[in-house]
C-alpha cells in the first residue's frame, strides 16, 4: 500500500528536468499532478520511492480497474460485479486509512475513483430499510442494525448544492473536499494520471503506459498525458511511438519546453542528429523566454554534446 510520498523523480535515461504541469482541469485547489519529469541521459539509478511490493499492489489495482472501464466503449465505469465489489469495498477502507484528509496524497484521486464505484454498485445492490418488505418481528430481527451498519459505512458528502460559505466550512473538517468539485469523469482521469506516474516512477512502465492509455482516451487533448506517455515509451526503447507522443504533445501544447527537448534527444538517439538540434535550438529558445533556468543548462550541455560528436 502506497504511504504518504510525494512523488517527484523518475529513473529514466530520456526525462526532461521535473517542471509541474498542471492538468487542464476545473478545481479551485488541483491535486499534485506529479508529473514525471527529469534529466535527460541520467547515468545514475536513483531507488524508487516505494516497495515492489507496492507497486504490486497498484498494478494489481489499475488491472482491476481498466477491466471495470473496459465493458463498454464510453469507458463509463457503469458495469461493476458482485466480484468487483468484494475487491473495492476493502479497497476503499485501505485507501482511507492511507490517504486521510491528505487532498494532495498521491491516491487521493484513486481513493475518490474506487469511492464512486462502491457506491454506484451499492446504490443499485443494497436495498433500503423503506424499500424492504414488511415481515414479523422474529424475521426482522438483526436486519435493520446489519444493513444500517452496511450503508453507513461509507459517508458520502453532497456538495454540489453548497452555497460558498458552507463550503469553506466543508473543507476545514474536510480537506479533499475542494477535488470533490470535479466531475467522476475528471476524477478518473487524474486517478489513472497519477497511477501512471506512480508506476513509471518504479520502473513498472508497460504498466504505466497502460494506465496513460486509459488517461487519453477519456481526454484525447491531455498533452501532459501524451509527453509522459512519451517518456515512459523511451524507458523500454520504443523510441518512434515515443515521438509521436511528443509530436502530439506539441500539437496540443506548442510551446511545451520539456517535449521539445524529449522528442529532440530521442531523435539523437535514432541518429537524426539535424532534426535533433532543431528540436533542442527551439527548446532553449522557449526556454528563455519562460525563464526555465534549470532546463536551460541541460540543453547547453546537450547542444555542446552534439556539436562534439559532428
Amino acid at each position: 500500500m502506497l504511504t504518504d510520498i510525494q512523488t517527484t523523480q523518475n529513473v529514466s535515461s530520456l526525462l526532461a528536468p521535473f517542471v509541474p504541469v498542471e492538468p487542464d482541469m476545473p478545481a479551485p485547489e488541483k491535486q499534485d499532478p506529479f508529473v514525471t519529469q527529469q534529466t535527460l541521459l541520467q547515468k545514475t539509478v536513483k531507488a524508487a520511492p516505494y516497495s515492489e511490493s507496492d507497486y504490486r499492489w497498484l498494478s494489481s489495482v489499475l488491472e482491476l480497474l481498466i477491466d471495470i472501464g473496459n465493458r463498454e466503449e464510453t469507458l463509463s465505469f457503469n458495469i461493476i460485479s458482485r466480484s468487483d465489489y468484494r475487491h473495492l469495498s476493502p479497497l476503499l477502507e485501505e485507501l482511507v486509512d492511507t490517504v486521510g484528509e491528505n487532498a494532495h496524497h498521491p491516491a487521493t484521486s484513486l481513493m475518490m475513483l474506487v469511492g464512486f464505484l462502491v457506491e454506484r454498485y451499492e446504490k443499485e445492490n443494497v436495498p433500503k430499510l423503506s424499500d424492504l418488505p414488511t415481515e414479523s418481528p422474529e424475521e426482522t430481527e438483526g436486519t435493520e442494525e446489519a444493513l444500517v451498519e452496511w450503508n453507513d459505512e461509507w459517508e458520502i458528502l453532497e456538495i454540489r448544492d453548497l452555497n460558498p460559505e458552507e463550503m469553506k466550512e466543508l473543507e476545514k473538517k474536510h480537506p479533499p473536499a475542494a477535488i470533490l468539485e470535479w466531475t467522476e469523469t475528471e476524477v478518473t482521469i487524474h486517478a489513472f494520471f497519477s497511477i501512471g506516474n506512480i508506476l513509471s516512477e518504479g520502473g513498472w512502465i508497460r504498466e504505466a503506459i497502460s494506465a496513460y492509455d486509459m488517461v487519453l482516451r477519456l481526454k484525447p487533448d491531455f498533452a501532459e498525458a501524451y509527453y509522459n506517455r512519451g517518456t515512459a515509451k523511451t524507458f523500454v526503447a520504443e523510441y518512434q511511438l515515443a515521438i509521436t507522443d511528443f509530436d502530439e504533445a506539441i500539437h496540443l501544447k506548442p510551446e511545451f519546453v520539456e517535449a521539445y527537448y524529449n522528442r529532440g534527444l530521442t531523435k539523437f538517439t535514432l541518429n537524426q542528429s539535424e532534426a535533433a538540434e532543431h528540436d533542442l535550438r527551439t527548446a532553449l529558445k522557449l526556454a528563455k523566454q519562460q525563464e526555465h533556468n534549470n532546463i536551460k543548462v541541460n540543453i547547453k550541455q546537450r547542444l555542446q554534446e552534439l556539436n562534439n560528436i559532428e
